[in-house]
C-alpha cells in the first residue's frame, strides 16, 4: 500500500488544468493540505482504505465482477486543495457503518484505473400511508470494473492460499 508521503505527494501534484501545473501552485496546495488535512487524518484514509480493500477482496460478489456495501447515507466528500475549475485531489467515500474513509485514488492504485466506485441508491416507495406519496432511499458504495488478475491481488493481500490435498494414507 502507498505510504503517507507518497499519498500526500499525489494530492498536491494532481491537476486538471495547465494553470495548476507549476511550482507556485504545488507549494500553495502543500500549504493548504498541511492546514486542512493533518497527517493523522491522511493516515486514517490510507488505513481505512486498506481495511476496506480486505472486505472487497473477501466478498462473494467480486467473483461476479462487482462489490456492494450498504451505507446509511451518501456522505461522499473530497480533498480540495484549491485547484482551478473546482477540481479536487481525491474523492472520499464514507462507510458510515464502520466510520471508514475510503479513497478513490487508493482503490484505483490497487484495482486499476478501470475501477468505477461511486454511491448509488435505490428509491423505494413508502406505502405505509396510502394518502401520502413518499419515498425513502437505500444507499450503497458500489464498485465494478475489477481487473482480470483479481486472484493475484488477493494473493498479494492475503498471501498464497494453501490447499489441503488428501493423500493415500494406507499403512501396510
Amino acid at each position: 500500500m502507498i505510504s503517507l508521503s507518497e499519498y500526500k505527494q499525489h494530492l498536491i501534484s494532481v491537476y486538471s488544468w495547465p494553470i495548476d501545473n507549476n511550482k507556485d501552485e504545488f507549494e500553495k496546495r502543500k500549504k493548504i493540505m498541511n492546514a486542512k488535512y493533518p497527517d493523522e487524518y491522511i493516515e486514517k484514509i490510507i488505513s481505512d482504505t486498506k481495511d476496506f480493500i480486505y472486505d472487497v477482496l473477501s466478498s462473494e460478489t467480486i467473483k461476479s465482477g462487482y462489490f456492494l456495501k450498504e451505507i446509511d447515507d451518501d456522505t461522499t466528500s473530497y480533498i480540495k486543495l484549491d485547484l482551478h475549475g473546482g477540481w479536487h485531489s481525491d474523492t472520499l467515500f464514507v462507510d458510515d457503518t464502520s466510520g471508514r474513509i475510503i479513497s478513490e485514488y487508493l482503490m484505483k492504485q490497487v484495482f486499476g484505473s478501470y475501477l468505477s466506485i461511486y454511491v448509488k441508491y435505490d428509491e423505494i416507495e413508502d406505502t405505509s400511508d396510502e394518502d401520502i406519496l413518499s419515498y425513502y432511499y437505500r444507499y450503497f458504495i458500489y464498485m465494478q470494473g475489477f481487473p482480470e488478475n483479481i486472484d493475484e491481488i488477493k494473493e498479494s493481500f492475503f498471501g498464497k492460499s494453501k490447499q489441503l490435498v488428501k493423500g493415500d494414507n494406507t499403512h501396510e
